[in-house]
């Protein structure tokens, strides 16, 4: 912008030649009133074509001139000459002429128009530096990509802004394949630009104002968001003459001549506009969109002046949009890690308290079993007395009492050596596919960060289950800790779980054609004297006690394989 503002100077250094002319009056008294018709035009050395319409259109402040100028004193006016076509700046020069029988008053106009434009210009600009500068700060106050786009079409379009009518956003997507329209202002028809315009001049209000108004989501316009949201434009040549700007990364004025084809042609119907601003929204070398912008209710023309300081801002919008856009995949990014280590959390309390249980199954088993070896001798001495004395024994009785006592023992034992006590149940819905997962999160925890492979059919990847959270995790820890040992590793088994009827079945594989791994692990089941299989044990009551089992079954053709059943819940 600097660059335009020197420039604009080093054409102003010198000044515009001058008209020298003489305005002499038709009568001698110099103390007649004066008008301007009482004066007559005389040339030195340019023709005057033009002079008198400017004398009689600014008639009030050249008769003030040369008033004082009769009067024995010099004087300057600027004066303001308005036509058809446009307004042009003069500065109309007297100094008295003493060698005449009647007033005589000598005059240099100066045509001022350009330096006054060009002080308009420099104005202008200025002022909208000064709103690229607010817009900047509003940029640095938020990360919210909808309020960043607010302040953008905000400061294109306002009227303390760039002052287009309307304005238009697309955004490309993160593969940028295609530009998506995301939002527009600006009103839909010349009747609703009046109401504006009107609402405006009765409640001004300054640029701060409108800002805080559209960054909080006021004065959206639905109609032509409607038309923005329905675009959707293909980052390829053929697309159109946005996807061509964009692609080059070019900011154009968009006409007539722009039309190639007929979704060039199509775009311009769709805005119901000849003519377009288009420049792209580049930051770190990558294409975050495009900003388009029209004048259609006004019709003013769209100039490289007006592209040029579109696409200064732009490059300050194109920079928020990918802080902003970064920002969100940071925060996504972040709220991942917290899922992830809630996750973790989770599984660590989950796998504590399944060792917790699996130590608690451990002992109900060992005491369980050091009870029912001498019950079974007892209730079976009891039972064979039973069978060998006269029905009208007095110690039919005895024995009798003993062995119904037996028998209510055994059932203590029973209910003693299942893990599932009913105080400590906290039995809940949960997702299946999240219980397996969270299961191999914690195979997989600590050095061994090897996992299995899972494969989830379709069906059973929203199915839940109505269990105790805890004690399925155990359940499953136990099994896969047994495969993992059969298989020589955690990485040479996997899970295929497939839903049956109203259960979810997991076949577990060791990878290998024709091995016995099915056939060992069901057959360690029955092995109850040492301490893996005892885990196994517990692990085969939970799952009963859920209406599950474990058995050897066919997949895909495949025989012989392992799986462990699950009933899915069914809203009952």
């Amino acid at each position: 912008m600097d660059t335009i503002i020197e420039k604009a100077d080093t054409a102003t250094i010198a000044d515009p030649p001058g008209i020298y002319f003489i305005l002499e009056s038709k009568y001698s008294n110099k103390n007649k009133a004066i008008h301007i018709d009482d004066f007559e035009i005389k040339t030195l050395n340019h023709d005057l074509p033009m002079v008198s319409d400017i004398l009689h259109n600014c008639s009030e402040e050249v008769i003030k001139a040369v008033s004082e100028t009769i009067n024995g004193r010099g004087a300057a006016k600027k004066l303001i000459f308005e036509s058809q076509e446009n307004t042009s700046y003069y500065e109309l020069h007297c100094f008295p002429q003493d060698n005449s029988n009647s007033p005589t008053v000598g005059c240099f106009l100066i045509d001022r128009s350009f330096q006054e434009f060009e002080k308009k210009r420099k104005k202008y600009r200025i002022h909208e530096l000064g709103l690229i500068s607010q817009a900047v700060r509003a940029f640095a106050e938020t990360r919210n990509l909808s309020e960043i786009l607010r302040i953008i079409l905000l400061a294109v379009t306002a009227g303390h802004g760039l002052g287009f009518n309307r304005g238009f956003i697309l955004l490309s997507d993160d593969s940028r394949d295609c530009l998506w329209g995301c939002m527009a202002t600006g009103p839909s028809s010349p009747k609703e630009a009046g109401e504006i315009w009107n609402d405006l001049s009765k409640n001004p209000m300054t640029f701060d104002e409108v800002l805080r108004l559209y960054k909080n989501g006021g004065g959206q316009d639905a109609q032509i968001n409607k038309l923005i949201t329905s675009i959707k434009i293909p980052l390829s040549e053929s697309a159109g003459f946005i996807a061509r700007a964009a692609m080059e990364r070019r900011s154009v004025i968009i006409g007539p001549e722009s039309i190639e084809n007929d979704n060039d042609r199509e775009l311009c119907d769709k805005f119901g506009v000849e003519h377009l601003a288009l420049v792209p929204l580049i930051s770190s070398d990558l294409l975050q969109g495009v900003i388009l912008a029209d004048n259609v209710i006004t019709k003013r023309p769209i100039t490289d002046a007006d592209l040029n300081i579109l696409e200064i801002f732009a490059r300050y919008a194109s920079d928020a949009i990918e802080n902003s856009r970064l920002y969100g995949k940071l925060e996504h990014q972040v709220s991942l890690m917290k899922e992830a280590n809630e996750k973790i959390i989770r599984s660590r309390e989950n796998l504590v308290r399944a060792e917790k249980l699996s130590s608690i199954g451990k002992m109900a088993l060992k005491v369980a079993h050091e009870v029912r070896n001498p019950l079974t001798i007892i209730g079976g001495y009891a039972n064979l007395g039973l069978r060998k004395i006269s029905p009208d024994d007095d110690s039919r009785k005895i024995l009798d009492v003993i062995s119904k006592e037996v028998g209510r023992i055994e059932n203590t034992l029973n209910r003693f050596s299942s893990v599932v006590s009913m105080n400590e149940k906290n039995e809940d819905k949960y997702s299946l596919a999240e219980i397996i997962r969270e299961t191999l999160g914690m195979l997989s925890s600590g050095s061994n960060l090897t996992s299995p492979e899972l494969k989830l059919a379709p069906d059973v990847r929203d199915s839940r289950v109505f269990v105790d959270k805890g004690l399925f995790h155990q359940a499953l820890m136990a099994l896969l800790r047994e495969a993992a040992r059969l298989a020589n590793g955690v990485r040479n088994i996997s899970l295929n779980v497939i839903r049956f009827e109203n259960s979810a079945m997991i076949f577990i594989d060791d990878g290998q054609t024709n091995s016995k791994f099915a056939e060992n692990f069901y057959s360690g089941l029955r092995k109850r004297n040492e301490d893996r299989y005892q885990d196994m044990a517990v692990a085969l009551e939970i799952l009963q006690h859920y209406g599950g089992d474990i058995g050897i079954g066919s997949l895909q053709g495949i025989h012989g394989m392992l799986y462990v059943e699950i009933p899915l819940w069914e809203g009952k």
